[in-house]
């Protein structure tokens, strides 16, 4: 095996191992607030490792859809448009949009689509790159970057504060029932911090609860 390919091979495997503790990172964040045997929506499942344990571990009916097919992992999938999700009404007790929204070009249409398919009593549980604070933005401006390197993955929408998201997801028609720091990506210290929003449709609004790190 010649240099090349031996250091081609190497950036697969590290590739690999990044990908499968950001889906137990991501597993670890959200745990609590799906449901053993629910119905769950992964939007932008991307590789599908996540949607992997949740389906082994907490036997969750899954779907993955993405805008591209990535999948590494043997669950239901669908690609889409990106902004119309091709399920029926009401048919997800939970919604994944973790770390999709702010590479959406349309996360408006995104937002009122996991609306619509979520359950009345269902969870959006949506995670995003903290950018509160200069040293938290320069964190995640510069690991954007050398995303776009590795995988050639676009940033279509835009980075908020977290009093700007809660304003965007009340505008959607949700209510922000916890805000939860999760810390650094996978525990790397150069990695973003990262924020996840348990949401819930506004039909009985109730006071925003917010726990601090």
């Amino acid at each position: 095996m010649g240099l090349g390919q031996r250091i081609a091979q190497k950036a697969q495997q590290q590739s690999e191992r990044i990908e499968r503790e950001r889906a137990e990172f991501n597993f670890q964040s959200i745990d609590s607030w799906v449901p053993t045997n629910s119905r769950v929506l992964d939007v932008g499942a991307w590789t599908c490792y996540l949607g992997q344990l949740l389906r082994d571990r907490k036997r969750c009916q899954m779907l993955g859809v993405d805008v591209t097919d990535a999948r590494k992992a043997d669950i239901p999938f669908q690609q889409f448009d990106g902004r119309t999700l091709p399920v029926q009404s009401g048919s997800y007790d939970v919604i994944l949009l973790l770390y999709v929204l702010h590479h959406a070009a349309d996360d408006e249409s995104l937002l009122n689509e996991s609306k619509r398919a979520l359950s009345d009593q269902g969870r959006l549980l949506v995670a995003e790159d903290s950018v509160d604070g200069l040293w938290n933005t320069i964190l995640t401006l510069g690991f954007h970057v050398w995303l776009r390197l590795i995988t050639k993955m676009t940033r279509d929408g835009e980075f908020r504060k977290t009093d700007q998201w809660h304003e965007h997801f009340r505008k959607a028609g949700f209510c922000v029932r916890e805000t939860i720091p999760l810390g650094h990506h996978i525990g790397g210290f150069l990695w973003p911090r990262n924020v996840l929003f348990v949401l819930e449709k506004q039909t009985n609004p109730a006071p925003l609860r917010q726990q601090t790190a």
